[in-house]
């Protein structure tokens, strides 16, 4: 079946609402539909506030993980290497956190944003370097929250913590170009995140020569097949390539791990994936949640769980809402 009809999707179709245990940019529920389909559990969860043009794009990738897998490559079952995230926790409790998550040893720090100052992103950051020691490897992620100054001044205070590179510091491509410019002397990469939201964006990206690291997400750009084109662009210009979540439930996470290990096929040295983000959820929707720990994520095929399904199923009204979004995304696909 690979053009389900409407009517097939709503059949099939669990709608669920799961707490966050750490809120991420004002998020503190997730909602999503989950698909019991033909070729296996499939995820459709774009952000409540995204217009129906782009949610469509994420339902394309929906489509093609529950209905058309003969057009993706096979992945067999295995452990891949992740990073830990850092939240916008204060300093002192960044061992304490890290020690939860088994002490890995690629950690991505949240800066920026609301609540947060240049001190208490110095500070945590600086504990996260205490934490790991010397060798273990850190990024940051501003999510576009920085001026081109505020990215410059913040950065160069923490050149000494030995920084990997730092994801979407400010909003712009040509403000990024510009800053990548002149972190180059520092030897801290600059990577794409928000900046590549279209799969055409790539092209923009790599002109302006903005990243030396392209962010993708399976489901924000339409499935395995539009971003594994992404991916060999980004590459022949160059740039790295991580693969990471947008804050899915296990079945979401499965996908962009099979993304990752695909990618990885000929590239075994590929950075660890953004793909450890499941313990930010208060719950799950499958038997056996795909959790990281000490940056490592087993990653085995989602099998759904009927009663986590019933224990987080929404509201008879959100369910009507997310179906409604349905029926307006599926017409754009």
């Amino acid at each position: 079946m690979s053009s389900p009809s409407l009517r097939d999707l709503q059949a099939m179709a669990h709608a669920v609402s799961i707490p966050m245990t750490t809120p991420f940019r004002g998020i503190t529920t997730r909602e999503a539909l989950i698909f019991d389909a033909p070729d296996g559990p499939a995820e459709w969860s774009p952000f409540l506030d995204y217009e129906d043009a782009e949610a469509a794009t994420w339902l394309a990738s929906t489509l093609e993980q529950g209905f058309q897998q003969d057009r993706v490559p096979t992945t067999t079952p295995s452990t891949i290497r992740v990073n830990g995230t850092v939240p916008a926790i204060d300093a002192a409790d960044v061992p304490a956190f890290l020690a939860g998550l088994g002490s890995p040893t690629c950690i991505k720090v949240k800066v920026g944003g609301p609540g947060s100052s240049r001190a208490t992103d110095v500070a945590r950051v600086r504990a996260v370097r205490d934490t790991l020691g010397p060798t273990g490897r850190i990024r940051l992620d501003a999510n576009g929250s920085w001026t081109l100054d505020e990215a410059e001044h913040a950065i160069r205070e923490m050149e000494s913590l030995d920084l990997d590179y730092v994801e979407q510091p400010v909003e712009s491509v040509a403000d990024m170009a510009v800053l990548r410019q002149r972190m180059s002397e520092l030897g801290i990469g600059i990577a794409a995140d928000e900046s590549i939201r279209r799969s055409s964006d790539i092209d923009t990206v790599v002109e302006a020569q903005a990243c030396d690291v392209v962010v993708l997400k399976v489901q924000p750009l339409g499935g395995i097949q539009k971003v594994l084109a992404i991916a060999a662009k980004a590459r022949d210009a160059g740039c790295d390539v991580v693969v990471s979540s947008a804050l899915e439930t296990s079945v979401g996470l499965h996908y962009g791990a099979r993304l990752h290990q695909i990618l990885s096929t000929n590239q075994p040295q590929s950075l660890d994936a953004g793909l450890g983000t499941a313990s930010f959820l208060g719950g799950d929707v499958v038997t056996t949640p795909l959790l990281a720990h000490a940056g490592e994520l087993p990653v085995t095929p989602p099998v759904l769980d009927p009663e986590l399904l019933r224990h987080y199923a929404m509201t008879e009204e959100r369910r009507e809402w997310w179906h409604g979004r349905l029926e307006r995304c599926l017409g754009l696909v």
